[in-house]
């Protein structure tokens, strides 16, 4: 019998503490402000995306703040990648070509070590001449990545040299000041990425 009532109270004990988390869960998803939802978008916590200072492959070294002023799709990877990073390149560069398109657009390196300025300068055009990109230190890209929740993993035990690099892939839609509006999955269609852009340029107010 006190075995019994034992495992009673136990189980009530778990199902308090069940109840308890869900409803924090639940109080903490409701209270997180999120990205919009759609088609090729996922939803992340709008928080994500910060503040940084690395150089372009112009070699030039800029800020958050050169791509106020309008919206910035951004997207993580290296120039290694030999499938899911150009294919995000590609339809980021066919999504500019629209001119009703007014955005900029930024890759940011997770491989500095191999991706230089000068690799960068020679990767950059061959996808448009209007996708900036980032490299810098370790320690300088290891922030900005954090900032978007970015998961990469350098696979040297694989191999030292040409090593492949395990990393998440989104693209991101900065705001005109610089916060966070959409996530696209790395398989979005190009129009389905104009008509979040166009959407974004006309929820803004008319002067």
């Amino acid at each position: 019998m006190i075995a019994d009532r034992l495992v009673i109270v136990a189980g009530a004990v778990l199902a308090a503490l069940a109840l308890i988390a869900t409803g924090w869960i639940l109080a903490v998803k409701l209270m997180q402000a999120e990205t919009v939802g759609g088609p090729g978008l996922i939803v992340m916590p709008s928080s994500l995306g910060g503040a940084f200072e690395l150089t372009d492959h112009r070699g030039r070294r800029v800020s958050d703040q050169v791509f106020t002023g309008r919206p910035t799709l951004i997207y993580f990877g290296y120039t290694y990648c030999p499938d899911i990073c150009p294919m995000s390149l590609q339809t980021i560069a066919a999504t500019l070509e629209d001119p009703a398109v007014n955005v900029n657009a930024v890759f940011v390196t997770v491989d500095p070590e191999r991706d230089t300025v000068a690799h960068l300068a020679d990767y950059m055009p061959l996808f448009h001449e209007e996708i900036v990109g980032l490299t810098g230190s370790v320690l300088e890209i290891q922030p900005i990545a954090g900032t978007f929740g970015v998961y990469y993993r350098h696979r040297k035990d694989i191999d030292p040299e040409a090593y492949p690099v395990d990393h998440s892939s989104y693209i991101y839609l900065m705001d005109e000041n610089w916060r966070l509006a959409a996530v696209f999955r790395h398989d979005v269609t190009v129009d389905e990425m104009k008509d979040v852009l166009k959407a974004l340029k006309s929820d803004k107010p008319q002067p």
